[in-house]
């Protein structure tokens, strides 16, 4: 295994890319194929967009810090990874219900297949309260 790698990052839109910088630093120095870097990418990039919308309130001008932390550690299977915020206590995989797509396309709603998607793209995936962080923690296997 490969020294777990963890950085932290303020859950705003201007940090998304040093996100997605962290992750595909980390993948290219473990030799990770192209598509567990893009499925990684995804999964981290939804968790961060929960975080930034739904879990820090929105502050006009200056706000508080809004932290998130990801730790990354390469795997003989794949990439485990702990996805963390200091946001209040909510558990995203509690209720996770499809939005209805029946009707007409105008009718569906917008949003909701985020957190359902990960869940489908991850393996242990497992979320706890510790302390003042939500903790996701979850692996992406490899493409083989």
């Amino acid at each position: 295994m490969v020294t777990p790698r963890t950085r932290r990052f303020d859950a705003r839109l201007d940090a998304l890319n040093k996100l997605q910088e962290f992750v595909e630093d980390c993948c290219a120095d473990a030799g990770i194929d192209p598509r567990t870097i893009s499925v990684l990418m995804l999964i981290c990039e939804e968790l961060f967009e929960n975080s930034r919308r739904h879990g820090y309130p929105a502050t006009p001008g200056d706000s508080p810090e809004q932290p998130v932390w990801l730790t990354l550690a390469a795997t003989s299977k794949g990439i485990d990874a702990i996805y963390e915020d200091a946001a209040p206590a909510y558990d995203p995989f509690a209720n996770i219900s499809l939005p209805d797509y029946s009707g007409p396309a105008e009718t569906w709603p917008v949003g909701g297949l985020g957190i359902p998607l990960v869940t489908r793209l991850t393996r242990g995936l497992r979320y706890v309260r510790t302390g003042t962080r939500n903790r996701i923690t979850f692996s992406v296997p490899v493409d083989g």
